[in-house]
């Protein structure tokens, strides 16, 4: 079994046999139910429907405008994927990657996540709301400008993240890592109460954690 390591957060990747898979059309539409395939490409703007994908690589599938009302992935890797204002509103991810992807606009709510990595993906705008993380789930290289998180934010870890104009509404934070990651007029701090922060990062963040305390600096 292959790992990611980050600063000592380890990541179990995804069973995926690349090479012994075979291409199946990617069709998301009503239930489905994917096996130790291949779902290359295809535009399937505004799709509905729902189920699971397993030991599965998804690549350059356009899902914009999808509404997935139930999502069950297990060792499976999505790369290239499109899903600019989609609604995914029951995810259940173990072991999963998604990677270069466009997640603009999202609305999805993760209720279990388990070893999930995600790299180089643009939550921009998005809303983002976590139930439970059962392990580590990394974030690398994404961009969360507008985007509002909320929920369970414990043991999230984000890595050269770019968060600007981002909103936190957590119920819980304690573990949840956010050193080396930009923030840029962030609201909702207080929320975090138990994330680590730099001690560069808390100086630049004092004035907006000192107006959300209500407190007055004057001078």
């Amino acid at each position: 079994m292959e790992f990611r390591d980050f600063d000592g957060v380890r990541i179990r990747r995804p069973s995926v046999e690349r090479a012994g898979l075979e291409s199946e059309e990617a069709l998301f539409r009503g239930d489905f139910d994917f096996d130790s395939v291949h779902l290359d490409g295809g535009d399937h703007d505004g799709v509905r429907g729902g189920g699971e994908i397993t030991r599965s690589l998804v690549s350059d599938v356009h899902l914009a405008n999808a509404r997935l009302d139930r999502l069950a992935w297990s060792d499976v890797v999505f790369e290239g994927v499109d899903l600019s204002n989609a609604v995914i509103r029951e995810l259940t991810a173990r072991r999963a990657e998604i990677l270069d992807c466009r997640a603009i606009g999202l609305g999805v709510s993760i209720t279990s996540a388990s070893d999930l990595y995600v790299e180089n993906a643009r939550f921009d705008y998005a809303s983002v709301d976590v139930v439970r993380v059962k392990s580590a789930v990394v974030f690398s290289g994404c961009s969360f400008r507008e985007t509002v998180f909320s929920g369970d934010l414990s043991r999230l870890t984000f890595v050269d993240c770019q968060f600007t104009e981002t909103e936190f509404a957590a119920t819980g934070a304690v573990g949840c890592d956010l050193r080396g990651s930009r923030l840029s007029g962030v609201r909702g701090l207080l929320t975090l109460r138990g994330a680590k922060i730099t001690s560069e990062q808390a100086v630049s963040l004092a004035g907006i954690i000192a107006a959300e305390s209500g407190l007055s600096v004057i001078g």
